[in-house]
């Protein structure tokens, strides 16, 4: 883990983006002075609208957007996008980020994405212009295994943060998080994480979830 300073902050902005991504399916919105910014959600076009519907500025962007979109102090947006060659595929891929100024001009292009992790759903902007995304890892069944799984017939797709901040045309991770970090088992004493549960309700228990659903593969802590 790379910078462990304001962790509480960081943390805070975790719990939102966890909720969000609850909350909204098929598009994401930032409301302000009576404004709302949206992108629909796999659509290239940005909208900010007033309190009435009207149609303030658009944005045409090039790539589509997998899920949000955030407006900047300076009147730039930064929007998740769908990267072409991603390796995984799951719900609200996205696998990159870019910043666009007000003509739609791409100024900052990151891409978070090969056959090991990819981002998806929701980014959060930071006071001091740094972005954090939400990712996918995969671990395989022997990994999965190892930690103390019960049940490790497939790979599966662990949940983790990276914030980065802008470095030129390229980016810097300056802090992650991963659950696969904060892991906990009681199931087999000879793995990874053993412990008791219920005495470690800061930890995520490996095995609490066993039905799919959210990401590919069955949850393991997405």
């Amino acid at each position: 883990m790379k910078n462990k300073q304001n962790m509480s902050i960081k943390n805070y902005f975790i719990a939102v983006l966890l909720i969000g991504s609850s909350i909204f399916q098929s598009a994401d919105a930032q409301s302000f002075n009576g404004y709302v910014l949206y992108n629909l959600q796999n659509q290239n076009t940005t909208y900010l609208i007033d309190n009435a519907g009207n149609i303030a500025h658009t944005w045409s962007c090039s790539n589509s957007c997998n899920y949000s979109v955030l407006l900047k102090d300076n009147g730039n947006i930064v929007r998740g996008t769908k990267n072409t060659s991603n390796q995984l595929n799951g719900a609200a891929i996205g696998g990159r980020v870019q910043e666009l100024d007000a003509d739609a001009n791409v100024i900052w292009d990151y891409v978070y994405s090969n056959s090991d992790h990819c981002s998806h759903h929701d980014i959060t902007l930071l006071p001091n212009g740094n972005v954090i995304l939400t990712a996918w890892e995969v671990k395989s069944t022997a990994e999965l295994t190892q930690a103390g799984y019960s049940n490790a017939n497939s790979e599966k797709w662990p949940t983790h943060f990276i914030e980065l901040q802008q470095n030129g045309s390229s980016a810097d991770i300056v802090w992650e998080w991963h659950i696969w970090d904060h892991l906990i088992q009681d199931h087999d004493s000879s793995k990874d994480n053993y412990g008791v549960v219920p005495d470690h309700p800061e930890l995520m228990d490996i095995n609490a979830i066993t039905s799919s659903g959210g990401g590919p593969g069955g949850p393991v802590g997405r």
